[in-house]
């Protein structure tokens, strides 16, 4: 049945609505076309003019399917203009974008409302050149302008918003266009302005007067903001730089969103032609496996055996792999199309349609009777469109492969945030080279190091060698990596899985005939990189973020690689104890956890901390490739093995790739390579010697390095002697190994109790300095993900989780009412519980008024759930999905981090020496080591009681005997997490 009709699928979506109400709207207003169409009518005539419009949306959130169904058609408007866009840096692009266009955001922060924003088409290229600044400052308007190219001419194009008649922002607005008219012919400026040009006063003089000194025209319209028993006013206004190149304009009402009227311009330029996006891609869902095997195993794969260099067999493997692919599953292009809301029907437009009409009806004649048909309308298209959406998301997540569901719930802007895309008319080949690695060495000072490396004595344990890679092992691994990236090779995962038993021993003998003959394939040594955003907007090649894309066996191998070299390091003990990057059992956590009780275990000795964060800039590009090939040699790391390490890092290849386009290729001279799975535990060798000349504490996690020294207050020149003295042998270390350290984003902060602090005499306090670079003390550090003030109380730590909590849960509010419970529950349990348990083992301390308001962080999480109000109780609901609340949820993460310390061999010794069995003195046994307790460091004050070690130790010996003896770690938590549940449901 038709929407229009009232139900679909037998719902009822309105039952309480009329049909012969909504029917006995004026057909005069019926009559009018909808937005949507009037445009489609105004620019069907000027389709290759650059055609824009302004509208005042007062929100794009609120009124999104509004935008989708007017302008979603319309395929000669080229730029949607918005004032009031209402989106905040919390709100993902990809919630709110139309099909076609790209998003272009200048969001208010701060304040409500407010903020501008460019819906631009996706194949126009563009540079922004100006935005205001946010929060705005007072008497200041917004704007964003930016740089189009249209028949290789430079066409400005901006959005202004004043938000009040009171601003004066003529000024700031006279200095915008001083930068801007003298470079640009061609201008294009719409916006709300809040100056009436009708009226002759000193604000509409003023405006006027900047604009005839700018050269600037503005267009004669109508009054084009109508609020109820007012009088109408001209607000919005469209200014060009050249009216001879105006083919047309004017204005439309726009009531679905404003009282504002939506104001359109066609400029004649012509904008470039769209191009299809066309990929090239295999389609493997089609093809008949079993005939896919015969042909395979009937393939004269013995050639490859025979050939003469590693180079030449994977080259008659890719051959092999991709005439046998050609036959199954050519490659075949596919338009890629940008489509609109499945949901968005003809019906359901109808419905809008009918909407925006009643409201016109109610505005040009305000009555009881208007109002009450207008809500009618209004509240039955709402309803309309909340149903469709709902079904159309259920329809797609229910039942479905979990990549999809993620797939898909990604554009519907759920999960991590996408930043924009790239400008189209970017210079791929200098941001090539602005990721391409250098070393900053100098060939004497990279001498003296290498005569150094080659002058250490031979460790006294047995070399490294490799050892031949077994078929297993090496189908395990290729099992193993789930990605389905496409390298420069074009041998993808889904080309090896179908005939993973045919080609492993191909691989097998390819990977053990390439360490035997010291030589890493040279195609797979090429990288793809894929640019992507760090930020909105980006404006310099430093605001990108390289991803390679390296080949799928490539990554297969250098993963059995690192499983021998791994070993070797860990049964020899050569790994710095202290580095917990990239390590089994190892993580942020563990590192956190040692430098917090180290921290605490200072203020019980009544002690201050100096910690020294350090920020290595760049650090994994510029590893020099001959340090590192000698540090591996002095590692005692055989020749032959050092050589198929000169082969892996040396004639390395990178270019850019940009959706169908490439950079040129460029050779990478330093660093270990980019997105390598061997890069992370090369990278911890190279900086492993760093601290061999460091005397303080330290600790490492990859290239995050900090030390820090404890001292009491009368003697903490002595600590900040001896922590200078460090920075000073780090800085010559860097020097030496051609690491650079920025001195900018080093941080210092002095911990310690309020009591110890208040005896230090700030005046006479030496500096903490960095190559001539005096760091100041902060109040409060981010370490390794969380936030450490000078008084170890976490109140900016507990404001930050908050704060990401609200953040991650703004996309998921929005669709809360669509999505199905068991969806929700993983989201919440993908996107947002992980927030409130990371490193939460790490501050046990927190204040019962902390605690309370984590609780309620985890509360938000359950209410999205099963969609509660504010003040609805949840203990049932939490109840329901088997949660803990928050204080015995952090119990369980202490003690199964406690389980992984004291069984696994592969966790840090750094925690593992801090927790002992209980024994009798003469190493009898007792029973209290039969029953599994843990000794309890001897301490006297709160500052260690509450360390991770003793609230472990006694949350530990509190548990049943029979928990304590659990025989997994997965066995273990789960009695935890059930032992707690019991206990508060009882």
């Amino acid at each position: 049945m038709s929407v229009l009709d009232g139900s679909i699928d037998g719902e009822n979506y309105l039952s309480c609505t009329s049909e012969d109400e909504l029917n006995s709207t004026d057909s005069s207003f019926l009559s009018i076309p909808s937005l949507s169409d009037t445009l489609i009518t105004n620019f069907s005539d000027v389709p290759k003019n650059f055609n824009v419009v302004h509208l005042n949306a007062q929100s794009i959130p609120a009124h999104y399917s509004d935008m989708l169904a007017t302008f979603s058609d319309n395929k000669n408007l080229h730029a949607i203009l918005v004032s009031e866009s209402w989106l905040k840096p919390c709100l993902p692009t990809t919630s709110y974008s139309l099909p076609g266009f790209r998003l272009i955001r200048n969001d208010r922060t701060g304040i409500g409302g407010g903020g501008v924003a460019i819906y631009l088409r996706a194949h126009i290229p563009f540079t922004v050149i100006s935005m205001s600044a946010q929060p705005p400052p007072l008497n200041s308007a917004e704007h964003l302008f930016i740089e189009v190219t249209l028949s290789q001419q430079k066409v400005f194009l901006g959005v202004y918003y004043c938000p009040t008649l009171r601003f004066n922002y003529f000024p700031s607005f006279e200095k915008l266009l001083e930068d801007f008219t003298s470079v640009y012919s061609h201008i294009v400026l719409m916006g709300d302005f809040n100056t009436c040009l009708i009226k002759k006063d000193s604000r509409s003089s003023s405006l006027q007067s900047i604009l005839n000194a700018s050269n600037l025209n503005i267009l004669p319209l109508n009054a084009t903001h109508h609020l109820p028993n007012c009088t109408p006013s001209l607000l919005d206004l469209t200014i060009v730089s050249s009216s001879n190149h105006v083919a047309k304009f004017g204005q439309c009402s726009a009531d679905a969103f404003s009282h504002h009227d939506l104001l359109h311009l066609s400029y004649k330029i012509r904008p470039p032609k769209a191009k299809p996006r066309i990929l090239l891609q295999r389609c493997f869902g089609s093809m008949d496996v079993e005939k896919l095997r015969s042909d395979a195993e009937n393939l004269d794969w013995g050639s490859i055996l025979s050939a003469n260099t590693v180079d030449n067999k994977v080259e008659l493997l890719n051959s092999f792999l991709e005439d046998l692919y050609d036959r199954h599953a050519p490659v075949r292009a596919v338009k890629m199309k940008h489509l609109p809301a499945p949901w968005l029907t003809d019906d359901i437009k109808a419905l809008m349609h009918r909407k925006a009409s009643s409201k016109c009806r109610y505005k040009c004649n305000p009555t009881e009777r208007n109002k009450d048909k207008y809500l009618l309308a209004r509240n039955r298209c709402n309803k309309a469109c909340r149903d469709a959406q709902r079904r159309h998301i259920h329809e797609s997540v229910e039942n479905g492969d979990p990549v999809k569901v993620w797939k898909f719930l990604k554009t519907l802007g759920i999960g991590k945030s996408q930043h924009s895309s790239l400008p189209r008319d970017i210079n791929k080949d200098s941001l090539n080279q602005h990721f391409s690695s250098s070393s900053a060495l100098s060939g004497s000072t990279k001498s003296d190091t290498l005569a150094r490396l080659s002058s250490l004595p031979t460790p006294n344990y047995s070399p490294f060698v490799f050892s031949q890679f077994s078929e297993c092992d090496v189908k395990k691994n290729i099992v193993s990596i789930t990605s389905n990236a496409v390298g420069s090779d074009g041998v993808s995962r889904n080309m090896i899985i179908p005939i993973i038993d045919v080609v492993t021993p191909i691989i097998t003998h390819i990977f053990n005939f390439s360490i035997d003959a010291e030589t890493f394939p040279i195609i797979w040594k090429d990288a793809q990189i894929t640019p992507i955003p760090k930020k909105s907007n980006p404006s310099s090649f430093s605001d990108y973020r390289p991803i390679s894309i390296l080949s799928f066996l490539s990554k297969v191998f250098e993963r059995l690689v690192h499983h021998q070299l791994n070993s070797f390091l860990s049964q020899n003990n050569i790994l710095n104890p202290f580095q917990s990057g990239f390590r089994s059992g190892h993580s942020t956590v563990t590192a956190l956890i040692k430098i917090n009780d180290d921290i605490r275990w200072g203020m019980e000795k009544g002690d201050l901390t100096v910690l020294t964060l350090l920020d290595f800039s760049n650090a994994f590009n510029t590893v020099d490739f001959d340090i590192l090939l000698g540090i591996l040699s002095s590692l005692n790391i055989s020749p032959e093995a050092v050589g198929w390490f000169h082969s892996y890092l040396r004639g390395r290849r990178q270019r850019i790739r940009i959706e169908d386009s490439f950079s040129t290729w460029c050779s990478t001279n330093a660093g270990v390579p980019q997105g390598g799975v061997l890069s992370p535990l090369l990278f911890a060798l190279f900086i492993n010697g760093i601290s061999q000349t460091i005397s303080c504490s330290y600790h490492l996690y990859a290239d995050d390095l900090q030390i820090y020294c404890q001292s009491p207050p009368q003697k903490l020149h002595n600590a900040i002697s001896m922590v200078n003295s460090d920075l000073d042998k780090i800085s010559d270390w860097s020097r030496c190994h051609g690491l650079t350290v920025n001195p900018k984003k080093t941080q210092v902060i002095l911990v310690g109790s309020s009591r110890l602090k208040s005896k230090i005499d700030w005046l006479h306090l030496p500096p903490i300095s960095f190559d001539g670079v005096n760091i100041p003390f902060a109040d409060k550090v981010k370490n390794l993900g969380i936030l450490i003030d000078t008084n170890l109380t976490w109140v900016p730590q507990i404001c930050e989780v908050s704060r990401k909590i609200f953040a991650s849960s703004a996309s998921l509010r929005r669709l809360r009412n669509f999505l199905p419970t068991a969806t929700k529950i993983s989201l919440a349990q993908t996107l947002l519980l992980p927030i409130l348990d990371y490193a939460d083992a790490c501050y046990s301390d927190i204040t019962e008024e902390q605690l309370n308001k984590l609780e309620r962080l985890q509360n938000l999480c359950i209410r999205f759930i099963f969609g509660l109000r504010k003040y609805d109780h949840i203990s049932e609901y939490r109840n329901k999905l088997k949660w803990l609340p928050i204080r015995l949820r952090r119990n369980v993460h202490i003690l199964s981090l406690l389980y992984s310390v004291l069984f696994n061999p592969s966790t840090p010794t750094y925690l593992k020496e801090r927790f002992i069995f209980k024994n009798h003195p003469d190493n009898r046994p007792m029973r209290s080591s039969q029953m599994r307790l843990l000794d309890f460091p001897s301490h006297t004050t709160e500052f260690y009681s509450n360390s991770f070690t003793v609230t472990a130790i006694r949350l530990w010996n509190a548990l049943p005997v029979n928990i304590r003896f659990a025989k997994t770690a997965i066995g273990f938590k789960k009695q935890v997490k059930e032992h707690y549940l019991s206990s508060i449901l009882q």
